[in-house]
């Protein structure tokens, strides 16, 4: 376990076009407005969107990923789009997630949703990368998984686009609104990159 490091550091991780930042109780707000102009959207594939009605929904969701990341065994970072050619504040568009982190075998899973209206700009493919060159280079893991469930094509076309190998299908993998999806399980190792 040498090669983990056992604290997440509190830095943003910058991209070219998306900047990510750990979320902290002032992102409540702003992250609840991204969630509710998206609630449809997000129910399509996501089980939770329905457990977060108010802005102290998504503030206690944030106190549960700052003490994962002071345990070092989980994390969430805002992706948030860096204005074009102005010089207002970056919009937070979504979230990306590094969780389950198993230290004694250096891997952890990655999960990430963006607001409907900044979907289809590769914002996601440029989290997805930044993050798993952090996850491999900054904190010394070795494997990443994505599960994405067979009927989200896109969140399927982000992980492949980012370089993660499809391994195979998990069947019944997650029940959403009363159904059980199959989910397509997907891996990076760190001499992927």
């Amino acid at each position: 376990m040498e090669d983990f490091l056992l604290e997440i550091p509190d830095a943003p991780i910058e991209g070219e076009r998306v900047v990510l930042r750990l979320l902290h109780e002032p992102d409540a707000e702003p992250l609840f407005a991204v969630i509710d102009e998206s609630r449809d959207f997000l129910a399509r594939h996501l089980p939770w969107p329905d457990g977060c009605r108010s802005v102290a929904d998504v503030a206690a969701r944030i106190e549960s990923w700052e003490m994962q990341a002071e345990m070092a065994n989980g994390a969430c970072w805002g992706i948030f789009e860096r204005p074009q050619g102005s010089a207002s504040a970056p919009a937070l568009a979504g979230v990306i997630v590094l969780g389950w982190i198993q230290a004694a075998h250096l891997s952890a899973s990655v999960s990430y949703w963006l607001g409907e209206n900044f979907t289809g700009r590769g914002l996601a493919t440029e989290a997805l990368r930044l993050l798993s060159r952090y996850a491999f280079a900054k904190l010394g893991l070795n494997r990443l998984e994505i599960s994405a469930s067979v009927a989200n094509a896109e969140s399927r076309a982000v992980a492949t686009r980012a370089g993660f190998v499809q391994e195979g299908i998990c069947r019944e993998y997650e029940r959403i609104h009363g159904h059980f999806e199959d989910h397509v399980r997907f891996s990076l190792l760190a001499k992927d990159l």
